[in-house]
């Protein structure tokens, strides 16, 4: 038993002297740097390091701006272009959906959409689970959204695993209210990178 704690005592006292040992290097190492960087020369030194690095953040600032600029005009083109403003044909139906104007093509969060908005008397849950009916096995489906305090939001998408056409359905019902408002969106294709000129 006294082998055994003196052989415990005695690992014990090695690990703490190379653990003391390393931290004077590393203590040796930081005083060594700051000593280092208030001379002249350094100081020059980080100057020119700073002055690198922000004009490397700015030109990659702006090249993101540029970026972003480029994608918007894009999707502005899609939604601007002239053709079909359409769902795709394969849309369920909304139940008693009473649409408040055509398809239009919008913009939405910097996605050029095809959108329908209405109402309809039935509750976000019972167009979601009517548009749930539609389930097919050739499309990817999704479920979602959320209630609480008696609102409502809820959504159900299809994809198209063909031609990855997609359309969502979006339910929302405020606490008390006797209608449901109805978004039906489908996004529009973008131009891939090489028909915009890269």
């Amino acid at each position: 038993m006294r082998r055994r704690l003196f052989l415990i005592a005695a690992l014990t006292l090695m690990t703490t002297t190379l653990g003391f040992a390393q931290d004077d290097d590393i203590d040796a190492a930081m005083k060594k740097a700051l000593e280092d960087a208030n001379k002249p020369a350094s100081k020059a030194d980080m100057k020119k390091l700073e002055q690198e690095a922000k004009a490397q953040i700015d030109q990659a600032e702006a090249e993101n701006k540029a970026e972003e600029t480029k994608q918007k005009a894009a999707a502005q083109a899609v939604v601007d272009a002239k053709g079909p403003t359409s769902l795709p044909d394969w849309t369920p139906q909304v139940p008693q959906f009473t649409p408040s104007g055509p398809p239009a093509r919008k913009l939405v969060d910097g996605e050029p959409k095809v959108i329908v908005t209405g109402t309809s008397p039935l509750s976000p849950g019972a167009l979601c689970d009517a548009w749930d009916k539609f389930a097919n096995p050739k499309f990817s489906h999704e479920r979602g959204g959320s209630e609480f305090n008696h609102n409502a939001d809820l959504f159900v998408s299809y994809r198209n695993s063909e031609d990855n056409t997609m359309v969502k359905l979006e339910a929302e019902r405020k606490a008390g209210a006797k209608i449901t408002h109805v978004t039906i969106s489908s996004p529009l294709p973008l131009p891939s990178p090489a028909d915009q000129g890269d």
